[in-house]
């Protein structure tokens, strides 16, 4: 199931029918269309800070969403997914108290997990890490263990749920969410599941991850979407909030005139002749992405102006910065054809074709 191709031959991957986020900027698909800034302003990356500073997620109670019981010995990152599970099928009228106990069965056999993170384990294992130097096997709590892995909280969204299509996890700083979009929506069209979730989880970055983050970053967030099949969404008669129609990957090159040709190549390919009424690019913190904004601009520019560009510099949720860029705009209602697009550090690019027709 390839995620570099960026042609559908004509038919829409996915029809995007809920949004989840729970995070310091908001919880919840309206709070999530209010949010003023996302990333950082130039005055706050360029100021001088020499450590990361968390910021704590104190606006999010696990009990409002998971009750009081069985959520208390998982991480926090896995927390915040598990409720936004919920809100995300809420959002999509899809949510498990709504539906009969033969529907709900057959509807978790045919639903997918596709996450994308960096972080959502880290600061689990590096305790456990420091356990193991400091007090040997007897530092390791036994409830512990089995939140190690990095493919253990898609794994518990897929159990809690009762999802057991498929449950994927993506790991690839800054384009990881999008990613998972792009898996998400290939593998619906392939007839492998009747609707994913998918999108992003994090917990708080190290030290190192300074330059991609940005001077602040969130102590933990999830942000997920339900997709399903159009053609799904249109017999239910629900109301999606845009299409995603296609996808690709590149690596973009550091020297800025390959940087352009390769992102304008990938960029007409994408869109075609029809071209993009809007394209919104996630870079990281450090100035390494400038040549990509660029890129963007001079592309927008040479197809005569008329698409608006936007970016987002800055990754204070790690990979869940773009989704949540995603999921403002869808919350604000897409009109038109858009581009959003995520790129890594290492020059990894992610870029998604969404339009508000669902016509095929």
């Amino acid at each position: 199931m390839s995620t570099n191709g960026s042609t559908t031959h004509g038919r829409h991957l996915a029809a995007i029918t809920g949004i989840g986020p729970i995070t310091r900027p908001a919880i919840g698909v309206k709070e999530l269309a209010e949010v003023a800034t996302l990333g950082f302003t130039a005055d706050e990356l360029t100021a001088p800070n020499g450590t990361l500073e968390i910021d704590a997620v104190d606006n999010f109670h696990p009990a409002d969403f998971l009750g009081r019981r069985g959520w208390k010995f998982f991480p926090e990152p896995t927390r915040a997914a598990l409720a936004a599970v919920r809100l995300t099928l809420a959002d999509a009228k899809r949510h498990p108290d709504t539906l009969e106990p033969d529907e709900r069965a057959a509807t978790g056999a045919r639903t997918g997990v596709v996450v994308g993170t960096n972080f959502a384990v880290d600061a689990i294992v590096d305790r456990i890490d420091r356990a193991l130097l400091a007090e040997g096997i007897p530092g390791i709590s036994p409830v512990e263990c089995p939140n190690f892995a990095v493919n253990v909280p898609a794994g518990q969204l897929a159990i809690a749920g009762g999802f057991k299509a498929f449950n994927v996890t993506l790991v690839d700083l800054m384009t990881a969410g999008y990613e998972a979009l792009l898996l998400a929506g290939r593998a619906l069209a392939e007839g492998r599941a009747d609707s994913v979730l998918a999108g992003t989880i994090e917990g708080p970055p190290p030290a190192s991850a300074h330059a991609v983050t940005g001077p602040r970053a969130d102590a933990f967030g999830a942000c997920l979407f339900h997709l399903e099949p159009p053609r799904a969404a249109a017999e239910r008669r629900g109301v999606p909030y845009a299409y995603l129609a296609g996808g690709t990957r590149r690596m973009l090159p550091g020297d800025p005139q390959h940087a352009a040709r390769v992102l304008g190549s990938a960029l007409d390919r994408l869109v075609g002749d029809a071209g993009a009424d809007q394209v919104q690019l996630c870079v990281p913190a450090q100035q390494d992405g400038a040549h990509a904004a660029d890129a963007v601009h001079a592309w927008a520019a040479a197809r005569g102006g008329d698409t608006t560009v936007s970016v987002v510099h800055g990754a204070p949720q790690a990979t869940g910065t773009s989704a949540l860029a995603l999921g403002r705009e869808l919350a604000r209602e897409l009109r038109g054809t858009a581009v959003f697009g995520a790129l890594g550090p290492q020059g990894n690019l992610t870029l998604l074709r969404l339009t508000a027709d669902g016509g095929q």
